[in-house]
């Protein structure tokens, strides 16, 4: 099955990117000095270096509340949803997630292996890994979401989030090519403000793909930002600090 996996790989190979996938999507590699990078596939815009990236953002329609069509019992490995009004195409979500959000079965998390496409209101058919197969069973009345894998159709991090904050991009990156994302360790990355050695930085609040110190008033004025990692070298505005990223190690 492809689930991500460590690899050790040559170092050379997290400077370059393709068109063509090489690994499964959040495969995990780690260098000696203790950075982590995560495999990734670029959105439709091209990224800058050393810029902070985000998960792609949840397609409308399809975060919760997706009608099952199908009783599915326990140990099932497929879930027959009727799609609500943005079309899927196929294996837009493989390697992402169904999260049963309400009803029958509602909290469990399964991840999908395959599914074909789907117009708008049409039923469709998702596939599981067996790993993942039903705990609890679904009924016509259980509603779900559907995710993309946090790796697939990354997008730099906008200064309004709409998704979490996943890594920083080691190279410039081809629109909708694969790369090596850094997760974890020293990084280069693209600074918004004063930021202050041996403190933690945010996702920039004016300057998209950047970091700012931590904590500001966050956009909704909510007062909460997440942590991107911790000052190691300060670098100027619009220039790059050297920062120890803490998002997945």
């Amino acid at each position: 099955m492809s689930f991500p996996v460590d690899t050790p790989g040559p170092v050379a190979g997290i400077w370059g990117e393709s068109a063509t996938q090489r690994h499964p999507l959040g495969t995990r590699m780690a260098l000696p000095d203790g950075r982590v990078y995560r495999y990734a596939l670029n959105g439709a815009v091209a990224l800058s270096i050393a810029r902070l990236c985000q998960e792609s953002v949840v397609i409308s329609g399809h975060g919760t509340d997706i009608v099952v069509a199908a009783a599915a019992a326990i140990g099932a490995t497929s879930v027959t949803i009727t799609n609500n009004t943005t079309a899927i195409t196929a294996n837009m979500y493989k390697d992402g997630y169904l999260l049963v959000n309400d009803e029958a079965g509602e909290g469990q998390l399964c991840k999908i292996k395959s599914h074909p496409a789907a117009t708008a209101t049409a039923s469709c058919v998702l596939t599981l890994y067996d790993e993942f197969a039903l705990t609890v069973a679904l009924t016509i009345a259980s509603q779900v979401g559907l995710r993309k894998s946090s790796y697939q159709d990354v997008v730099v991090n906008p200064t309004t989030p709409t998704g979490i904050p996943i890594g920083v991009c080691p190279i410039a990156v081809t629109a909708a090519y694969y790369f090596w994302l850094q997760t974890w360790g020293p990084a280069a990355v693209l600074t918004n403000g004063t930021v202050i050695r041996g403190l933690t930085v945010a996702p920039g609040a004016t300057t998209a793909g950047s970091v700012d110190v931590y904590p500001l008033n966050s956009v909704d004025g909510s007062g909460q930002q997440p942590v991107v990692g911790w000052v190691e070298t300060v670098g100027a505005t619009a220039e790059f600090s050297l920062v120890f990223l803490t998002l997945a190690p």
